[in-house]
Parts: C-alpha cells; sequence; structure tokens
C-alpha cells in the first residue's frame, strides 16, 4: 500500500523532513478496506512541512512512534478533500494513493492545531506563492 507502513513490516520509503516547530501529536492511522472497514495501520506523530527537494510542496507526514520511520507521507492538497470529524479526527480520501485514510488524534487540541495548519497550506496554495507574502513553513 503507497505511502503507509503495513503491519507485516514493510515501509514505506523514509524520506527527510526538515524539523517542524511545533510539537508532534501523537495520531493513529487508519485506512479503509474494501470491506468498508478500518484497518489500523498503527501509531506515531504527524509533522506537517515542506518535502525537501520539491518546488514547495508541503506534507502531512506520520513518523512511526517506535521507530521514527515515515509510515505517511501526503502532499497537502489545494482540493477539498479533508474532513475534520468528531472533534479528534481528520479523513480525506487521498487522489494519488486511491484510499480513504484518517488519522485520529488523542486530544482535540492536538487535533484543532493540524486541521487548522492543512487549513493554512490550502489558504497559501489558493493564493499562490507571489501572494502569500511569506515564504516561511507553515507553523
Amino acid at each position: 500500500m503507497p505511502g503507509v507502513k503495513k503491519k507485516n513490516g514493510q515501509t514505506a520509503p523514509a524520506v527527510p523532513l526538515q524539523p517542524v516547530p511545533m510539537p508532534m501529536p501523537h495520531v493513529k492511522v487508519f485506512r479503509l478496506n474494501d470491506e468498508h472497514r478500518w484497518d489500523d495501520c498503527g501509531e506515531g506523530h504527524v509533522m506537517i512541512d515542506y518535502l525537501e527537494g520539491s518546488k514547495g510542496e508541503v506534507v502531512l507526514a506520520v513518523l512511526d512512534a517506535e521507530d521514527d520511520e515515515t509510515m505517511l507521507l501526503h502532499v497537502i492538497t489545494r482540493d477539498d478533500i479533508y474532513r475534520k470529524q468528531e472533534e479528534t479526527f481528520i479523513s480525506w480520501c487521498d487522489p494519488d494513493a486511491g484510499m480513504q485514510l484518517s488519522l485520529s488524534f488523542q486530544d482535540t487540541a492536538a487535533c484543532s492545531q493540524v486541521w487548522d495548519m492543512v487549513c493554512k497550506v490550502q489558504r497559501k496554495q489558493r493564493l499562490g506563492p507571489c501572494d502569500s507574502g511569506n515564504d516561511a513553513p507553515p507553523s
């Protein structure tokens, strides 16, 4: 499965990301399977930052709680695919991987913090780099 670490030990390639000036909230990652049930893909810490070596792409990444390997890497898109649900879930259908994903947060503050950052990235993408007036990563 692209972008998500599987339970059988296969891992997605680790992509070096620069540190984010925010605490990395703890999350559980879920994927909707073919039987329309949510598979638990593991636990980790979520971060949002520029993808190293890209032309300004911003990614949402989840680093495995046990070994800090990248278990989820998703380029945040300007498209309206993200949903905040029940105060502690952020879900979306990843157009590149063709799968429905969900992050479950331990607390509402962490979920709101990540949700606000995703929205900020989307606003900046809609404005374009010349209109945003700020080249710093989202914070």
